[in-house]
């Protein structure tokens, strides 16, 4: 641990290198494949499976958001701080043929990551890895309650490893893609998620890591070359 500290004050304070300050705003838009939350969508369907003209609630697949950090670079190398809020909603309605009433529920995803890294930077191209802080809140609406409420919140960590390629660059602008994957450390617990829905899933546990990959389109102040 002393070593790496060591390391990272002769990156950083060397006097010879140029320091950088960059602020970044972006967009990102990621696919995941949730197994045990999307088991718990299922058994929802399942039990609307007799309403007439029934919209199914869809699996979450895919999450978009925005991105905003700020990055500190010396030479070849930078330090992230970022923010990145990710959302998705999905809904069923229909009406219950027991009570010829139109029923229907809509949930609204949200997941914060907080990330601290480093990026090492190789003329266009970087490569870079960081570790997460994710919240996950999922509120309401539905036929008893058209309010948008709360009725669940989770924490894990996780990392992003990403390569970005700057694209274009002047004096003033650089824009970047960035190919990335999250990969979780520890799991969302959805255990008060399947006691708020009570779809009656039988599974043997309720926890889901919320992997996902995507792309991240960044807008920040400077020249990549610097």
């Amino acid at each position: 641990m002393r070593f790496i500290l060591i390391l990272l004050f002769g990156i950083f304070f060397k006097p010879s290198l140029s320091a950088q300050f960059n602020i970044k705003v972006g967009y990102q838009y990621a696919l995941t494949k949730p197994t045990i939350h999307n088991k718990i969508i299922d058994q929802i369907n399942t039990n609307n499976n007799s309403f007439d003209d029934y919209n199914e609630m869809k699996s979450i697949k895919s999450f978009h958001g925005a991105n905003f950090g700020a990055r500190y670079r010396v030479g070849y190398v930078g330090l992230n701080l970022d923010w990145a809020p990710k959302f998705q909603s999905i809904k069923f309605d229909g009406i219950n043929p027991a009570t010829d009433v139109s029923e229907f529920q809509k949930l609204y995803y949200r997941l914060d990551n907080y990330s601290l890294g480093l990026e090492f930077f190789v003329k266009r191209f970087s490569v870079g890895a960081s570790f997460d802080w994710n919240r996950m809140r999922v509120r309401s609406e539905d036929t008893e309650r058209s309010d948008r409420h709360e009725i669940f919140t989770a924490k894990s960590t996780g990392s992003h490893f990403f390569v970005s390629l700057n694209v274009f660059g002047n004096e003033n602008l650089t824009i970047a893609l960035q190919p990335y994957v999250q990969i979780p450390w520890t799991k969302l617990d959805l255990t008060n998620l399947e006691n708020d829905l009570n779809t009656g899933v039988n599974l043997d546990n309720y926890e889901d890591g919320f992997m996902n990959y995507g792309i991240r389109f960044v807008f920040q102040n400077g020249n990549y070359e610097d």
